[in-house]
């Protein structure tokens, strides 16, 4: 969030970025550990999630998930939506596109990696996007929503 404001910091900002490098100076000795989880066959997982016109400055929303392999997280990016949303069922239908998109390209990751895995799960907790995906009659009702975010 401070990266946003990198061309023209003010006071607010550089207090920010003060209270982050306090963070990370008490937090060094802590890191990550990649254990497999004999009870759970899912090994890399995602969660997703979004903040509907939380950027004050341009009123777009913002598009958050975090996946974990073997318990451990590798990928959270917290990215800023390119256009401005209508609804907050499309915000959430972005936020699972971008998910999922990130979710395919680590299956191929894993593939790589010969790590057997089945399916990858991606958790997301709003129904309308979930039932937006999953019907495609809903499509006519929100031509609005861009093209490449129907490629879920």
């Amino acid at each position: 969030m401070a990266s946003r404001y990198m061309h023209d910091p003010g006071k607010d900002h550089w207090e920010a970025v003060r209270w982050i490098l306090r963070y990370i100076k008490g937090t060094v000795d802590v890191g990550l550990i990649f254990e497999k989880d004999i009870a759970d066959k899912q090994e890399c997982t995602g969660y997703v999630d979004f903040d509907y016109a939380e950027y004050f400055d341009k009123r777009r929303s913002t598009t958050g998930y975090i996946f974990t392999l073997f318990l451990a997280p590798v990928g959270w990016p917290c990215t800023l939506q390119s256009t401005v949303a209508l609804s907050m069922t499309e915000v959430e239908y972005m936020a699972l596109t971008e998910a999922l998109k990130e979710a395919i390209w680590l299956q191929g990751l894993m593939d790589d990696l010969e790590i057997e895995q089945d399916f990858l799960l991606v958790h997301c907790d709003s129904v309308s996007a979930i039932y937006l995906a999953k019907n495609q009659v809903y499509h006519t009702r929100t031509k609005h929503i861009d093209f490449k975010y129907h490629f879920v």
